[in-house]
């Protein structure tokens, strides 16, 4: 039988226990492949003599160290949220109607409703829900540059979008789904703990009142909705190449619908050990009673264990190594 070579890169030391326990439980499913879990940043080069086989790379980043002799590299890479809108209205995903933002541009009332949100296209403001804000449609359109704060995101020129005000209810809330080449390893909802302002006030209590998940306290659960696991697998299809998506979805309190704000393909979504999602593992473990360490480690066993995350990704680069390695 051909022996395959399956390299994967990871994003850094912390990342490490998690790909040795993965590779381990790939090792066990199929002999024949041999397995490499480097660091985006490492130096080190295979052999020649590994290059001699078919090879599946499978990078959690954009770029990385490693030079590839053979095979087919599948990674992750940062999609602006335009395209993102654009991939998700091809593949038939519900989305809310997002466009480009321009100060005093109008709306289409029919698409875009009574309320809108506009969001920073910055990745670094958007993820501490920084400059995230709702207003009235018609509010916003007659709205001029002085209008905004000296210190508004706005002013940086870097992007801003415009989205239809999806409604999760009282205290904003979302999902949060991870997929690993479209099968869901865990999820769960988030819900911040205090309400945002009611839809009939001044405008200018709208426009204060915090909207964005990550812009306060919040609780958060691991959940299972079988309609939103089966809309974050078709949204997994239509990435096909892409191996982690950390999927956003949200619940419309008045209809139930359910509609995807973004797929988060830049690769930084590993949250089992990653920097990024430590003040996550800490709220699940419960830091105030477990402490730290002890929190790390039980928050990081109950997203392996929601749905066996370890187990699913090991047979699934078995099965795109087998399919897919040249």
């Amino acid at each position: 039988m051909t022996k395959r070579n399956l390299i994967i890169i990871h994003r850094g030391r912390e990342y490490e226990q998690d790909f040795k326990e993965i590779a381990q439980k790939a090792a066990a499913l199929d002999k024949k492949i041999t397995i490499y879990a480097l660091s985006t940043h490492s130096s080190a080069q295979l052999p020649p003599s590994a290059w001699l086989w078919p090879t599946l790379v499978v990078a959690f980043g954009s770029k990385f160290s490693l030079q590839v002799r053979r095979g087919v590299v599948l990674r992750n890479l940062p999609i602006e949220k335009l395209v993102q809108y654009k991939i998700f209205l091809n593949a038939g995903i519900p989305t809310p109607p997002t466009e480009d933002f321009k100060i005093g541009m109008m709306l289409d009332p029919f698409l875009f409703g009574e309320f809108v949100l506009i969001k920073p296209m910055e990745l670094s403001l958007t993820s501490k829900g920084i400059g995230i804000q709702l207003f009235r449609r018609q509010r916003l359109e007659q709205m001029k540059p002085k209008d905004f704060p000296p210190d508004h995101p706005i002013h940086l020129n870097q992007g801003y979008l415009v989205q239809r005000f999806v409604d999760t209810g009282p205290n904003p809330s979302f999902h949060r789904i991870e997929t690993f080449f479209g099968k869901v390893i865990y999820s769960w909802h988030s819900t911040l703990q205090f309400p945002r302002c009611p839809l009939d006030a001044a405008d200018e209590e709208i426009e204060r009142t915090i909207i964005a998940s990550q812009g306060g306290e919040k609780d958060r659960a691991l959940v299972k909705e079988l309609d939103i696991l089966a809309l974050a697998e078709k949204v997994g299809a239509a990435f096909p190449d892409i191996p982690l998506l950390a999927i956003d979805v949200l619940r419309e309190e008045g209809t139930g619908k359910l509609y995807v704000l973004e797929c988060n393909p830049g690769g930084n979504t590993w949250h089992f050990s990653s920097k990024i999602g430590e003040k996550l593992r800490l709220g699940f473990g419960n830091a105030q009673v477990n402490g730290p360490q002890r929190a790390n480690q039980i928050a990081r066993r109950m997203f392996m264990e929601q749905y066996g995350a370890f187990d699913i990704v090991a047979r699934t680069l078995v099965e795109k190594t087998n399919r897919l390695a040249s």
